[in-house]
Order: C-alpha cells, then structure tokens, then sequence
C-alpha cells in the first residue's frame, strides 16, 4: 500500500457547508466501479483514498450530513444540500473511504488499481495499465 506524503488532509462538500480533516497520512487509492458507486455519484466510477476512521473527523456540518445504507452494508455519507458525496465505509471495518475529489489538500497519491469492474459501464474503457480486479482488490481480472 502506497501512503501520503501529507500528514493532515481537508476536503469540504461543493457548497462549502460541511468539512472533514484527515490527521495522518492516508493510503490506497483505488477507483470503484461498482453498481452502488455509480449510481451515487453519476459518474463511470468513483475514485476513493483510505484513511483509518480514527483519524477522520467532520469539523464543520455534520448535523448537515445524510447518510445511505445499500443492501451490501456499505454506507454513504452525503452533504443534504448540494449532494456531494463524501465518504463510504462499513461499520465493521477500521476504514473509511473518501471521495477523493473531495479532497482540498493536494495529494501525492494516484490511483493504484480499479476493482468491482465486473460491474463497469460499457462505454467507458479503463486504458490506465492499472491492475483490475472483478469485485475487492483480492480478486484479479
């Protein structure tokens, strides 16, 4: 797992009502193509960086927050206002993964590999030479 150069990372929803810090560095970029990802976000996939949930927090907005559960588990945490999508995770796990886009700190990182791409839209063509994995990054093309 590739980390950040940058301890402390802040990223804010398009309309400016909530913000998060990441104090640390954060790690694995990945872009996600699954289902619950595209439909959430409109877009071919979404491109997320981890962070131990330990180290983020919302500093601003937080009451302004919804939050999504998909039949898998996997919950999405949105600005009720504009929409921005800014983080996913699962209760059970450590991590939390954020919407990299969202993200006003410049980062080092670029994305490492592309997983659920079993469910990746037809008319976009993945030609970055990255690893592709069907569905979580233990699972190859």
């Amino acid at each position: 797992m590739t980390t950040s150069k940058e301890t402390r990372h802040e990223g804010s929803c398009l309309c400016g009502r909530v913000r998060y810090r990441v104090e640390g560095a954060v790690g694995n970029m990945s872009s996600c193509h699954c289902t619950d990802c595209r439909k959430h976000s409109g877009a071919a996939f979404v491109t997320y960086v981890e962070a131990p949930k330990k180290a983020f927090a919302f500093t601003k907005g937080e009451d302004q927050l919804v939050t999504h559960q998909a039949e898998s588990g996997t919950k999405r945490r949105f600005c009720r206002t504009c929409g921005s999508s800014l983080v996913c995770f699962v209760d059970s796990d450590d991590l939390i993964e954020i919407a990299a886009a969202t993200l006003d700190t410049p980062l080092s990182l670029r994305p490492e590999y592309h997983i659920y791409v079993r469910s990746k839209v037809s008319w976009f063509d993945i030609q970055d030479g990255k690893p592709r994995h069907q569905t979580t990054s233990g699972s190859k093309e």
